[in-house]
């Protein structure tokens, strides 16, 4: 597998699109492999348009331990989350545009139905967040200026 740059996982998102993708509920997800510092992979799911970000883990029962998703925004800029519709903890990893950890939201609980929903938001820009069930971030020992590798190795038709 060959490591991601910032702008070419971008291209490699729309390449992957064509040879290893999923559908889930009415999003169609590519995949990749996220590797943390400590060696940790995870396939993680890519959302880059504004559908499956919406999505994300939306209704979703669980979150496997080595899976995620990688939301995928267009350069460094004010992003927030919130976990409506959510039913399983996350840990929310805010990147900027070289894959380095700015920003870490632990262990982040589903909303109660009938409450209000807080957004969550670093106080840096990113341009990718990684979502890990939640408490994975502590457990393998993430934190601030680690940087995440994304590996791929697209099927080229």
């Amino acid at each position: 597998m060959k490591p991601l740059t910032a702008v070419g996982i971008v291209c490699f998102s729309v390449l992957l699109g064509a040879g290893l993708s999923a559908e889930v509920g009415d999003v169609d997800y590519s995949w990749a492999v996220a590797v943390l510092p400590s060696g940790a992979e995870f396939t993680i799911e890519i959302a880059d348009d504004p559908q499956s970000r919406w999505r994300g883990y939306r209704y979703r029962e669980q979150v496997a331990d080595d899976e995620g998703m990688l939301f995928i925004f267009s350069r460094e800029q004010p992003v927030s989350f919130e976990m409506r519709d959510c039913l399983v903890s996350l840990d929310m990893i805010f990147l900027d545009s070289k894959l380095k950890v700015v920003e870490i939201a632990h262990d982040q609980q589903p909303c109660l139905e009938g409450k209000p929903c807080s957004p969550i938001s670093p106080m840096r820009n990113a341009q990718y967040v990684l979502e890990l069930a939640g408490g994975t971030a502590s457990h393998e020992g993430l934190k601030p200026g680690d940087r995440v590798t994304v590996l791929s190795e697209p099927s080229i038709p």
